[in-house]
């Protein structure tokens, strides 16, 4: 069985209220764990950063859905390959809101991840999520 990843970044196309976020992290999270997808969802100031991987077929028809989700714009793939195994145990969500603003995402914990990727998806991810986090 192909295991594939797909990492994004894209913008909210409307302004959400964070319990909004919420609800779509717990069911995002929920969703993508009772289909084997493994990966992490980062929102902050109105950005989505995401990497889903998993079992190929169902990355691919999960990231057309994506494609399609009338809550994105300008979404930008950073990478979409066969990968030989996953990076990520299972399927993690962080935001920053105006409540938890003084909190810092931490870029080291997530760029751990990257370890097994070629040189130059890893430095395309990491000029992404360095200026995610900032």
């Amino acid at each position: 069985m192909k295991r594939w990843a797909i990492c994004y970044v894209s913008s909210e196309n409307d302004r959400m209220e964070e319990n909004h976020i919420e609800i779509l992290f717990s069911q995002t999270q929920r969703n993508n764990m009772a289909n084997d997808i493994s990966g992490i969802l980062l929102y902050s100031q109105g950005n989505f950063f995401q990497v889903i991987e998993g079992n190929a077929i169902t990355i691919k028809e999960l990231f057309k859905k994506i494609e399609n989700d009338d809550r994105h714009r300008n979404l930008f793939r950073v990478f979409n390959r066969e990968i030989k195994q996953d990076q990520y145990d299972d399927y993690c969500c962080d935001f920053l809101t105006k409540y938890n603003q003084s909190e810092e995402l931490n870029e080291n914990y997530y760029l751990q991840f990257l370890k097994n990727l070629d040189h130059s998806s890893q430095t395309a991810v990491q000029n992404i999520l360095k200026a995610f986090v900032d």
